[in-house]
């Protein structure tokens, strides 16, 4: 995003729209209808919901740029926001030199180089488009290769004669529908966007982390070319949807999460989908400290609970970031161990060097299909340190207890508000975990969406460590290490001196004499994680880097590379 911002500073919007044609129209065109321009913004931060009024435009990957809108109460649309996506468009003319193009692509697509990736191949893309096409300003009629006679021996000059930005727009529409996202591409190059709903023919709307909920411009208007892009969209990541099959689960080419439910007896407004958007960047701990999601207090616990081995469950209801908090605290384990990852969609992302990922397979044929149950099963054949599963659902919850008897810490993440209600889910149908078990889990980590100061914000509400099962009373003892304060935003350690995984657990293998010095070394750990939040050094590599360091040459090497460390922001 560096260059953009060098390229466009923020409020030069005639440099936008000078550069970039599609704006300028979108501009112009709003202007004319609104009696309002907007701004240039740059690429957006949280501090963009102070605009006011709220009618700016930034950019998300050039030469896509995003325009939000708040129409005033009286105004068709007011209430809502508004996002528009502004892409590259094409002419009738422009229609109709794309298709004769991307018809010569699919011609010469069987001769064209192989390659492995999408770069690769839209690299590959790129260059028979040049090939196929001529620059105005290079072509010279008098001495192109045109006419009949040319023809007829067949050495004529087919290529289409375009301007540069012909090319260009060209270039990125092709790139898109054959490559990328077709006409979702705006959305998903969108990073401030969580959660994008589309139901049937209506118009998407989307979670966007600035704005919460926007309505967008972008809509499928018929059934049929929805359905079709379903179908296209699902045989490329590997599960076809179908009239028997309406309801998939797959992950996009960036690896956001998608949920498609297809037939219309199933879906009543016709076929949905629902897109949950990852960042590009994994999201490191000491960011989650920084947003205040968590303190660095909890990020030192947890600290010393992976690092010993502990099993923990991240939980909370839908959204309420599970899967970015367990990415997050992941490069505390040792960098030395062996992570076994068994997933139904690949969102789990680990750093370490030894990594074995695994993921469900779906399958006509039940022979050939690949459950999350067998997946677990091969984990404990393979011989990992650590099993790490997406999410717990049914059945493999057992199992995961399996996994923990046999002294292989697991983490995973779960749907539940509160240590009660989990104990109540995995105890009861379909998982069925003897409650005299469940002390095999260690500890977990609540998590839940709240609104403060007027904002949405994921916060750790809770964190409860399981101490065993009491056969008096036939109940699980649990002890509740931290909670949040939702009046002052605050999270407060509830356990010292009271922690039975600090003191009975970890303080040992640690080699404490006295068990209580344990919380001064937890304390220690929050002061360098806070130290790195002061020096901004919140970049996923920066934390993952610092962590190797204290892996492979000790706390002394660690806690001095804190200080001198440089960031990859200023690399």
């Amino acid at each position: 995003m560096a260059d953009e911002e060098l390229k466009f500073a923020r409020g030069d919007l005639a440099s936008v729209m000078a550069a970039h044609n599609h704006v300028a129209t979108w501009v112009n065109d709003f202007e004319k209808k609104y009696g309002s321009r907007p701004v240039y913004y740059g690429p957006l931060d949280r501090d963009a919901k102070k605009q006011r009024p709220l009618n700016l435009i930034y950019i998300t990957k050039e030469p896509v740029f995003v325009h939000i809108y708040e129409p005033p109460a009286d105004e068709d649309g007011g209430g809502q926001v508004l996002w528009f996506g502004l892409e590259p468009q094409l002419n009738e003319e422009e229609e109709n030199i794309r298709r004769d193009l991307v018809e010569t692509l699919l011609q010469e697509a069987p001769s064209a180089p192989t390659f492995t990736t999408d770069s690769e191949f839209e690299t590959i893309l790129g260059q028979m488009i040049d090939r196929y096409t001529i620059l105005d300003s290079e072509a010279n009629i008098g001495t192109r290769r045109r006419g009949r006679l040319w023809e007829i021996v067949g050495l004529d000059d087919k290529r289409v004669v375009v301007s540069e930005t012909q090319r260009a727009r060209l270039r990125y529409i092709i790139v898109r529908d054959l490559i990328k996202n077709g006409p979702l591409e705006t959305l998903l190059s969108d990073e401030m966007l969580e959660d994008i709903h589309s139901v049937g023919l209506k118009h998407i709307h989307m979670d966007h982390k600035v704005f919460g909920t926007v309505a967008s411009n972008i809509r499928f208007r018929e059934r049929d070319t929805l359905a079709r892009y379903l179908r296209s969209m699902s045989e490329r990541i590997g599960r076809p949807v179908s009239d028997n099959n309406p309801i998939i689960d797959g992950a996009l080419l960036d690896g956001s999460r998608i949920n498609i439910i297809f037939s219309d007896d199933v879906s009543m407004l016709g076929p949905s989908f629902t897109i949950r958007k990852f960042a590009e960047e994994t999201i490191s701990i000491t960011q989650l400290i920084q947003w205040g999601t968590m303190s660095s207090q909890v990020a030192a616990y947890i600290w010393l609970c992976l690092e010993y081995g502990m099993s923990v469950l991240v939980s909370g209801e839908t959204a309420s970031g599970k899967t970015t908090t367990l990415n997050a605290i992941l490069p505390f384990i040792d960098h030395n161990v062996k992570i076994y990852s068994a997933e139904d969609t690949p969102e789990v992302k680990v750093a370490h060097k030894i990594w074995q990922r695994l993921v469900t397979r779906s399958s006509k044929n039940e022979d050939s299909s690949v459950e999350m149950f067998d997946l677990l099963k091969a984990a404990l054949r393979s011989r990992p340190r650590y099993i790490i599963i997406g999410e717990i659902r049914g059945v493999e919850g057992a199992t995961a207890f399996q996994a923990m008897q046999t002294g292989h810490p697991v983490i995973a993440t779960f749907h539940a508000s509160s240590i009660v209600k989990m104990i109540q889910r995995f105890t009861g149908d379909p998982i069925n975990v003897p409650i005299r078990f469940f002390d095999n889990l260690n500890f977990a980590i609540f998590q839940e969406v709240t609104e403060t100061n007027g904002n949405l914000v994921r916060r750790i509400t809770g964190v409860d460590e399981v101490i065993g099962y009491n056969k008096h009373s036939d109940g699980v003892l649990t002890r509740g290490m931290f909670e949040w304060d939702p009046l002052k935003d605050k999270h407060y350690f509830r356990g010292m001196f009271q922690s039975h995984l600090l003191e009975n657990k970890i303080a040992a293998q640690a080699g404490f004499a006295n068990k209580r010095d344990i919380y001064d070394e937890m304390l220690r750990r929050a002061s360098a994680l806070d130290r790195m939040v002061n020096r901004d050094l919140t970049h996923y590599d920066d934390v993952f880097g610092l962590l190797n360091v204290y892996y492979n040459s000790g706390w002394e090497t660690f806690d001095s590379a804190v200080d001198s460390w440089v960031s990859q922001k200023d690399r």
